[in-house]
């Protein structure tokens, strides 16, 4: 079927005397996380992750795709006459060096409205040929239509900033530029508002404009109910139709433009462009914003974690107690959704990983109902999961052990599980960024002769994506630099190191970190991490010739806050179960 859409797509590109069209997994908005509609790139190639750059030419047809994806690329691609071409860690896809050696002289084909500008930039500077043209549109069959579901606002117990106050800061910082916002995130932070256009992201399909002392809004109308409206009208936003933000762009001329050209997409950029605006390119001041949590933020954090705690607790306690060869890999990940939406979760944050022994060698692996592996009374079980709160988004990763497991796996768990600690529990001063700190969760594995293929944290949003930058914890380079971003207290970032052996396991252990600060003296501000996240870890894989005492008593102390943290929201049964999980070692 993938074959006969390439050939389709083929067709189309000769009769638009296109060489190689170009595709990403983006939509309008430069999204990580994108609705159905957009999913192009599994359209034609089959790969269902969440980056990846598709090209296809005459002949061929090349998937790039960065070390999170190499396995299931290569399980989802090959069979239909894709080849994976396989780059490191540091997430940067755009093939730009692959183009100039292998089509210097061909037309490029892609859609505008679906590239970022650094990129549209790039093949202008490197004078390649490009065409603007959406292809692939009239060949997609039953193509799922964009969502226009209700628009509501979160409570200011929540965001604990106003949308006002929050408009009132931007506006302060702007003074006479136009600032044009496409992030979907930075614009539900913004005004305070959410909707649910993208599956387990609660984000809505809209553009924004400050336009001198204007701020326009561009969504659909018919979304929000009149008393919304009517407080959005109080605050000064302007709504125009999603449809017409090309066209209001068109009207923008000699002004002073903020944009950030990995966060917008080129159409916009060639539309202001033309007519004399100055183009400053910068990363949104919404963003930094949004990347420290205020303190009322912070308190709600820890509550969602405490939810998202007894969640795990209680499927941890299912998954020990029953038979494990009866359940799939799909039955443990829906049990574990159930519970946790039974119980506070208003959404999952993303896809849930459930992945059993070889399986979890594929870092973003996903169970379905038709593709899961059944479980077995021994080996491992990696599960990769988050929930969307009121208070905040979640994201934890537990390795736990089914039965019988060798010294191998024990000897990996507990340096994986020491290398998470080695970075929540430093200190240091401030002015530090990610990939100064990124050696600490890697040192102990380096000296094994070991790393996995990606980078050791990345930023969360507040109940928005489960990714966001900056922050970032990688030593790789990568084009946006969020991991040249200073650490600031308020940060809110993953902390996941693991190990990732093709064919037999994988193994990840995650929480995540919220920065503040520590004390200040004559050598400076010094800065330290909280844990948030509050779910035990299998001392069942624990080898303790691979510990030193102040990781036993790092661990100690974190499984006692779990145990006095989580109690009170738990049955006796619970509690006798998670007391012994958390014993002290």
């Amino acid at each position: 079927m993938i074959k006969e859409r390439l050939s389709l797509l083929r067709e189309a590109m000769k009769k638009e005397n296109i060489d190689v069209y170009y595709f990403n997994t983006s939509d309008y908005h430069m999204s990580e996380y994108v609705p159905e509609h957009f999913k192009t790139i599994a359209y034609f190639s089959g790969f269902s992750g969440s980056l990846a750059t598709l090209l296809v030419t005459s002949e061929n047809a090349y998937i790039f795709v960065d070390g999170r994806y190499h396995t299931q690329a290569d399980k989802q691609c090959l069979e239909n006459g894709v080849e994976v071409i396989k780059l490191g860690t540091s997430g940067a896809l755009e093939p730009i060096e692959f183009i100039k050696k292998n089509y210097p002289k061909a037309i490029i084909g892609l859609d505008a409205k679906r590239t970022s500008i650094a990129f549209g930039k790039k093949l202008t500077k490197e004078k390649i040929n490009i065409k603007s043209i959406d292809i692939y549109s009239d060949i997609i069959e039953d193509r799922p239509a964009l969502l226009n579901n209700p628009i509501y606002e979160l409570d200011e117990k929540y965001t604990g900033l106003s949308r006002k106050r929050k408009i009132e800061l931007i506006k302060y910082c702007l003074n006479d530029k136009v600032h044009v916002v496409n992030n979907l995130e930075s614009i539900a932070y913004l005004l305070n508002l959410r909707s649910n256009d993208i599956k387990y992201t609660p984000v809505f399909l809209s553009f924004l404009v400050f336009y001198e002392k204007e701020v326009y809004l561009f969504v659909d109308l018919n979304r929000f109910s009149e008393d919304l409206l009517d407080k959005l009208y109080d605050d000064g936003i302007i709504i125009r139709p999603y449809n017409s933000y090309y066209f209001f762009l068109e009207s923008i001329k000699n002004k002073k433009v903020i944009l950030d050209e990995y966060k917008i997409n080129f159409e916009s950029y060639n539309r202001l462009n033309k007519n004399r605006n100055k183009i400053y390119n910068m990363r949104s001041l919404i963003e930094d914003m949004k990347a420290i949590k205020n303190p009322i933020e912070q308190e709600n954090i820890k509550l969602a974690h405490i939810y998202d705690g007894v969640a795990l607790v209680r499927f941890m306690k299912w998954i020990d107690e029953i038979d494990k060869t009866t359940i799939s890999e799909y039955d443990a990940s829906e049990k574990l959704n159930s519970l946790r939406l039974e119980y506070k979760a208003n959404d999952l944050s993303f896809n849930t990983i459930v992945a059993y022994n070889e399986n979890a060698a594929s870092m973003h692996y996903g169970p379905t109902k038709e593709n899961s592996a059944m479980l077995d009374n021994k080996g491992i079980l990696l599960f990769d999961s988050g929930g969307q709160y009121n208070e905040g988004t979640t994201d934890v990763t537990r390795t736990i052990s089914l039965g019988q497991v060798d010294d191998e796996v024990k000897m990996y768990f507990t340096l994986v599980l020491k290398s998470m600690f080695n970075l929540s529990e430093v200190k240091f001063l401030k002015g530090l960024s990610g990939n100064q700190l990124d050696i600490l969760a890697r040192k102990d594995l380096w000296n094994l002769g070991v790393d996995y293929r990606c980078g050791t944290g990345h930023g969360v949003g507040y109940n928005l994506a489960v990714h966001e930058a900056p922050p970032s914890i990688r030593y790789g380079k990568t084009e946006q630099q969020a991991e040249l971003v200073e650490i600031k207290p308020g940060m809110l970032f993953s902390d996941e190191p693991g190990v990732y052996f093709e064919n037999k396991y994988g193994i990840r252990c995650e929480n995540l970190l919220l920065c503040k600060k520590a004390e200040s003296n004559e050598y400076g501000q010094f800065l330290e991490f909280e844990t948030v996240t509050l779910a035990p870890f299998d001392l069942r894989l624990i080898d303790k010739k691979y510990l030193d005492q102040k990781t036993i008593d790092v661990l100690n102390k974190y499984h006692q806050r779990v145990f006095d943290t989580l109690c009170p929201y738990l049955d006796e049964a619970e509690i006798e179960y998670l007391r012994k999980l958390t014993r002290a070692i």
